[in-house]
């Protein structure tokens, strides 16, 4: 009976030996051109670029790496900066690369892992559609000052708009293909050139989201997916914001309270001016947009103040004396307030003003009927209202 004990747990010790797959992954290969040049191991990280290992090719360019992981991770094979190819490596790949170390990322094939597949496929596309621009940029420089410059422009800006929205849209079907795969988050981050991305996070929202939602079901403690996972949650709070502020000045909305100081000192309440359609305008004296502006509202003021039409002027100086120089300057007669605080406004604040010139025209009741009127559009809009 002893015996029989001890049979069954050296054979149980066996079976769990084979049966257990190898707790690390290996990439190996052979790189042809390449006999004497150093090789590097790398962990593409969301902040850095970590060195893992390094060897020296010998003549027959036979190369071999392993290490541990317990998720998927982003990792780059490269002999130079510029030369270098993308891997996602899971705990248990046995890779194997082939290809010519001078010409390495673009000349090369991978076994043993999908992802990895996925991505050289996704670069490839990229490199095709880039070159592509490439060439056309060069036609365009070249035939700066040629007879039919004017023409040639207009026929490189299409054929260029052509090829970018060609690869936006092969990239979208990359991404619904691949979602649950780490190639899939890098193909949200492509670009045809420096800070030019193919995707724009806001207006291909449904991607990230897309892509955050298959793979933080499957590998949240990815440095990669939290990173996304963190850009996506920002991305809904600042839509959210952005809605609310939207609805909050929207046509018909009753537009929030103002008390800032005027030029004496005393406070001035803007639903003071109710029977009025009030201009209520964001500028400052050191804005040029906004002193460009200021002749078209003292044309208008001339014209319809004395039917109804004030204009409420809120200023983003910083000193009173730089604020009072360009009202007079400028012969700006009607209502002027400040608390001299810059972009701390607490008006711009409360009606979230990121540029001047701005404005909201409001009718008798202090509810806002138009936005950001200049020039002749707040001339017609008056001219509406009063004629």
């Amino acid at each position: 009976m002893k015996k029989l004990v001890i049979v069954l747990f050296i054979g149980f010790l066996i079976y769990s030996c084979k049966s257990q797959p190898e707790d690390f992954y290996t990439i190996s290969g052979e790189l042809t051109n390449g006999a004497g040049e150093k090789i590097y191991f790398v962990e593409l990280l969301t902040s850095e670029l970590k060195v893992l290992d390094s060897l020296t090719l010998p003549n027959e360019g036979v190369f071999s790496f392993k290490g541990k992981s317990e998720i998927p991770r982003f990792y780059l094979l490269k002999t130079s900066p510029n030369n270098y190819i993308t891997l996602v490596i899971n705990p248990h790949d046995k890779i194997v690369i082939k290809g010519d170390a001078q010409n390495f990322g673009t000349n090369y094939t991978v076994e043993g892992s999908e992802e990895s597949s996925q991505i050289k496929e996704l670069r490839e596309q990229l490199d095709k559609n880039v070159a592509q621009l490439d060439e056309i940029g060069q036609k365009f420089k070249s035939g700066i000052g040629t007879p039919g410059f004017v023409k040639l422009k207009d026929s490189l800006s299409s054929v260029s708009k052509e090829v970018f929205t060609n690869h936006k849209e092969y990239t979208k079907q990359f991404i619904e293909k691949n979602k649950s795969s780490l190639s899939g988050l890098m193909a949200l981050y492509q670009q045809v050139g420096p800070r030019q991305y193919v995707l724009d996070p806001r207006e291909d929202m449904k991607y990230f989201v897309m892509v955050d939602s298959a793979l933080y079901l499957t590998i949240p403690n990815s440095d990669a997916v939290k990173a996304l996972h963190a850009q996506v949650n920002e991305l809904k709070r600042q839509l959210k914001s952005e809605s609310e502020i939207n609805t909050r000045f929207a046509i018909g909305a009753q537009a929030p309270e103002i008390a800032l100081p005027g030029l004496s000192g005393d406070t001035i309440v803007l639903s003071s001016f109710k029977g009025k359609y009030i201009l209520l305008d964001f500028w400052a004296s050191w804005c040029r947009p906004c002193r460009v502006e200021n002749p078209v509202l003292v044309k208008n003021y001339k014209k319809y103040h004395d039917k109804g039409f004030e204009i409420f002027q809120v200023s983003l100086d910083k000193t009173k004396s730089a604020w009072e120089k360009a009202i007079l300057s400028d012969s700006l007669s009607w209502i002027h307030v400040s608390d001299l605080k810059y972009w701390d406004s607490a008006a711009a604040r409360l009606y979230n003003i990121q540029g001047i010139p701005a404005n909201f025209l409001l009718d008798k009741n202090g509810k806002i009927i138009a936005k950001n009127l200049r020039g002749d559009a707040l001339e017609a809009k008056l001219s509406e209202l009063f004629d």
